[in-house]
């Protein structure tokens, strides 16, 4: 059965020297992406909502795409039909259960850092709505590769095994919301070029986002979707100065198991804390297995997982910090101008990713030049519009569901489990080689720690009194010592003010 959701209630050219953002509310650090996920900003002008942050890493203007390697094959979803029929009462998420998460967070001393499990930013909205000003700064199209480069899915990856080692033996796609999403966009007939590595590691196959360079920026940002989360959410003490927060959700798929990473805007309090006290439905996996936050500081007290600030080479520390917020808390979060406030529905086009993200809340909040009324901020449970969603699309999931499992045929008979699919028109999906250079998903020493993990019997990995065993409780240690290249990707149209990390920035969401 799915998890149960019973929360009620509840948006260029050459960049100029950088210009480090001053503290502001709540220790706030600077947010990403519209409607605050997406891209790692940097602003041109300092404001009061915006905290310190060290050695701003060069951004890179758009850049042109890397070159394709071979052709393979081609995949169409037209040819996809018949097998998709295999598919048509399996293709729902089921049995939804948050891993662990984890806040992108930055330090003095040139040195940033993950804390896990981290904590979303809390919905705390000011008394009386300011005026606000558009956003002005520089925005990253993917905050994790302009941190970590070379391996965007790896810290994710980390903090997964530090949570349950398990974990690699269980499943079968690791993704983020971009990934499939692009599969899911392609499945429905969107028109959406993207492009995406896929490697076999172990039994697991693993869906990375691929970027042109994993320090360029989204041009000709407008709006309010980074000034209002500035404004109306707030980073508590235990996660001051975080940039984002990013959850990993393990579900099943059409009798596949997937982790999908997913950033959160931010998290609704409970006002009844008793109501989260008994709740039948699985936790974090840290909770699972019993280990405290302190046991979780001790597994990851030598892990180091990469790059970000000054010249993309100095280290990213992994620590314990934070807590678990329950996952019916979470909410993603839009800003719109008032004028569409009535002649667009807004959630309707979101409900794809709602979906993908398992976000039970929505907030969606429309600005008149810049000023929030109450009345005009609307918070909603959409548990029941994803569920109803899901039920109203079932024959694209089936497609999906049939195009997913194309995918892990085609790789897993490759001679190196690694190929690219590429997508530059609508309903066909381009299966080709890596060329010589790209870089792997993982790095050498997590991906042996994942293969370990993966060679394991269950009843070893599952078993309560190897909790600190070698396999679960070792660090992970993992090389900084190479340069990080840029190795990321997409085309892209002008105006992006609709646009979240969610979508890859495409250009096309209305606003």
């Amino acid at each position: 059965m799915r998890t149960p959701h019973s929360l009620e209630g509840a948006e260029g050219g050459s960049p100029a020297p950088f210009r480090p953002p001053r503290g502001g509310r709540g220790g706030r650090g600077v947010r990403g992406g519209r409607g605050g996920r997406g891209a790692f900003a940097w602003p041109t002008r300092p404001n009061a909502c915006q905290t310190t942050s060290p050695n701003p890493p060069s951004p890179t203007p758009q850049t042109p795409p890397p070159p394709l390697g071979k052709l393979v094959q081609t995949l169409e979803t037209k040819d996809l039909k018949d097998l998709s029929q295999t598919f048509t009462d399996s293709a729902t998420i089921q049995h939804v259960e948050t891993i662990t998460s984890y806040n992108w967070a930055d330090k003095k001393g040139a040195e940033s850092t993950i804390l896990v499990p981290g904590k979303p930013p809390l919905w705390a909205p000011p008394k009386t709505p300011p005026q606000l000003s558009q956003d002005n700064g520089y925005y990253f199209r993917d905050k994790n590769a302009a941190r970590y480069p070379k391996h965007p899915i790896e810290p994710a990856v980390v903090a997964c095994l530090a949570t349950d080692a398990s974990l690699a033996a269980k499943v079968d796609i690791v993704a983020c919301g971009s990934t499939l999403g692009n599969l899911l966009r392609l499945v429905r007939g969107q028109d959406r070029t993207f492009r995406m590595l896929v490697e076999k590691v172990s039994n697991t196959v693993f869906l990375v986002r691929r970027e042109n360079s994993p320090t360029e920026l989204i041009p000709d940002v407008r709006g309010y979707g980074h000034t209002f989360p500035e404004a109306y959410t707030t980073w508590e003490p235990e996660v001051k100065g975080s940039a984002s927060h990013q959850r990993l959700l393990r579900y099943s798929f059409a009798g596949l198991s997937l982790i999908i990473r997913a950033e959160a805007d931010g998290y609704l309090k409970e006002s009844d804390p008793t109501k989260s006290a008994n709740i039948d439905h699985p936790s974090f996996g840290l909770d699972n297995q019993g280990v405290s936050l302190d046991g979780l500081a001790s597994a990851l007290s030598d892990v180091s997982v990469s790059p970000l600030v000054g010249k993309l080479s100095t280290t990213v520390q992994v620590t314990a910090g934070g807590n678990a917020v329950d996952q019916r808390q979470v909410f993603e979060l839009k800003t719109r101008t008032i004028l569409t406030k009535l002649t667009k529905d807004h959630l309707d086009e979101e409900l794809p990713r709602l979906w993908v993200s398992q976000i039970p809340n929505f907030i969606l909040a429309f600005h008149t030049r810049g000023l929030f009324e109450s009345e005009d901020i609307q918070i909603k449970n959409v548990r029941a519009d994803i569920d109803k969603w899901e039920k109203d699309h079932a024959a694209d999931l089936a497609c999906l569901a049939a195009l997913v499992r194309r995918i892990l045929e085609v790789v897993s008979a490759s001679e190196e489990g690694k190929l690219e699919l590429c997508c530059t028109e609508v309903g066909r999906l381009e299966v080709r080689e890596q060329l010589p250079g790209t870089a792997d998903v993982l790095s050498p020493e997590v991906r042996a720690r994942w293969e370990e993990a993966s060679d394991l019997p269950l009843d070893v990995l599952c078993d309560g009194e190897n909790d600190n065993s070698e396999v679960h409780g070792q660090a992970i240690e993992e090389s900084l010592k190479e340069d990080n290249g840029l190795v990321w990707n997409d085309n892209f149209d002008k105006d992006y003010t609709g646009c979240s990390d969610a979508c890859g920035y495409c250009g096309r969401c209305t606003y």
